[in-house]
């Protein structure tokens, strides 16, 4: 067992800017003599001082052989792994990184619908032909549901050649889904499994969070470190478990997705982060659980609202609920998510994470305190007080058939396209994602034909002013396609 009290990176960092070196090197503010001011003023000497370069004594990321290489096998023991890489550009940069490892140009591979746009990055990069799985929908919640593994074992009799699965869980609704039988089923046919825990990186901490895809034997797990373990933003980890994932390769894919001048300071944030839930994290969510379960309490007392939690288990291919998720609506009144989301801020000062058709979503971290939570309670109840009854909220519109797939991603991607009138898209080609909201799965995406039935879905979706994530003009004004010309 490694100490997990130990923090060589950041110790290393803060040893550099203590020795009185003269800093001829990047970056040019030379640890923080030549930062403006005013900057200085707000942050202090400190934090420029440790933005800093690869020096003498702070080993190379790309390259790890020193500090960083020990931080990263201190990350791994804390998160089970075998193998754990430092990401500076995001856990966009792993998900590219870790597609790009399990499945080359011509290749197939199995990915949900509903995945994060940077999967599609990473089928553009790797050239990988992707095999859609449609998750469960609750049209009664307007949320997406959970990656059924019978739906699984489906697509694999149909595609034994397929070199892994790509799964969401938990997903940004807090939906969990049967992660142990995805990866029974995904390795009896030799594939991958790749886990996207950007949303659940700090369940392997405390004995009453779910899970962790790790623990149940994922090859390759996308964790967005700073959104709920405490890191600075844009710093991440991708973990490695197992012998399936050539290292060489990944390792390869990591250095082309990310900058050759990787910040230390991001850096330096994972490696006390990791330190710190290591040794905390337990303490933490073990004051932090009961009090979200008492906001989500007071949330419920209030007549018309509904948060969302382990009722849903067992519907829709949910295996389990994210608690530390808290996700509500007022549909029942027909107060959409969007108002919420931003009668909150405007008028009480409260950010949530997102707001959609249906729900506001925060998201309740390490940092959360009470007071915040308190202000959350009082103001909802606030604004559906002082809210006239408007008719519920309804979405129980079908949502049409995957469109052919004419092209894979890479191929739309370095096509000719252009923008045209949406009025002319039927038939055409999409170079772009198209994605309702609810329930948040793409209609379209790139290299796919824009049908009869595809077109009137969304041309219904634009007359009514619905809410649509992927398009330049989101109004659906027009859309880019492939073309000849």
């Amino acid at each position: 067992m490694k100490d997990q009290n130990r923090t060589p990176l950041f110790d290393a960092i803060l040893a550099y800017g203590r020795e009185g070196i003269a800093p001829l090197h990047i970056p040019a503010h030379k640890m923080g003599r030549g930062i403006s001011p005013i900057f200085k003023a707000e942050l202090g000497e400190a934090v420029f001082r440790m933005d800093l370069t690869e020096v003498i004594g702070l080993d190379d990321l790309h390259q790890p052989e020193g500090v960083i290489r020990e931080a990263q096998e201190l990350a791994a023991e804390a998160w089970g792994a075998d193998r754990s890489f430092f990401l500076v550009n995001g856990t966009s940069a792993g998900i590219v990184a870790a597609i790009a490892a399990t499945a080359k140009e011509g290749e197939r591979i199995i990915v949900p619908r509903n995945a994060h746009k940077s999967v599609v990055y990473g089928l553009i990069v790797s050239g990988a032909i992707p095999v859609y799985i449609q998750p469960e929908i609750s049209a009664e919640h307007g949320l997406v549901g959970g990656f059924q593994p019978a739906e699984l074992e489906r697509i694999y009799t149909e595609h034994p050649d397929a070199k892994g699965v790509f799964s969401v869980s938990p997903t940004y609704h807090g939906v969990g889904s049967d992660t142990a039988s995805l990866v029974e089923i995904t390795h009896r046919y030799g594939g991958i499994f790749i886990a996207d825990e950007a949303h659940g990186n700090h369940v392997y901490f405390h004995e009453d969070l779910p899970m962790g895809a790790l623990g149940h034997g994922a090859d390759l797990s996308c964790q967005s470190t700073h959104k709920m373990s405490g890191s600075l933003g844009q710093s991440s980890i991708l973990h490695v478990k197992g012998d399936r994932v050539d290292i060489g390769r990944l390792r390869s894919n990591l250095q082309l997705m990310q900058s050759t001048s990787p910040s230390y300071l991001l850096q330096a944030s994972l490696d006390v982060a990791r330190s710190h839930m290591a040794i905390n994290g337990r303490t933490i969510f073990s004051d932090l659980l009961p009090r979200i379960m008492e906001a989500k309490e007071k949330l419920r007392r209030i007549p018309g609202l509904e948060v969302l939690g382990d009722e849903l288990v067992g519907n829709h291919g949910i295996a389990y609920y994210e608690p530390t998720r808290l996700v509500f609506t007022a549909k029942s009144l027909g107060i959409e998510g969007y108002e919420l989301f931003q009668r909150l801020r405007k008028d009480y000062g409260v950010e949530l994470e997102f707001g959609d058709y249906f729900y506001g979503v925060a998201v309740l971290g390490p940092g959360t305190i009470q007071e915040d939570l308190d202000r959350l309670t009082a103001a909802v109840k606030d604004i559906v007080s002082k809210t006239p009854g408007k008719a519920p909220l309804i979405w129980k519109e079908e949502l049409p058939a995957m469109p052919p797939q004419r092209m894979t991603p890479r191929q739309a991607y370095h096509s000719k396209t252009k923008s045209i009138p949406w009025e002319h898209a039927k038939g055409r080609i999409s170079a772009e994602l198209a994605v309702p909201y609810p329930p948040g799965i793409p209609v379209l995406c790139p290299g796919e034909e824009i049908t009869s039935e595809v077109f009137d879905y969304l041309d219904g979706m634009k007359r009514s002013g619905r809410h649509l994530h992927g398009p330049e003009e989101s109004n659906l004004s027009s859309i880019r396609v492939v073309t000849e010309e």
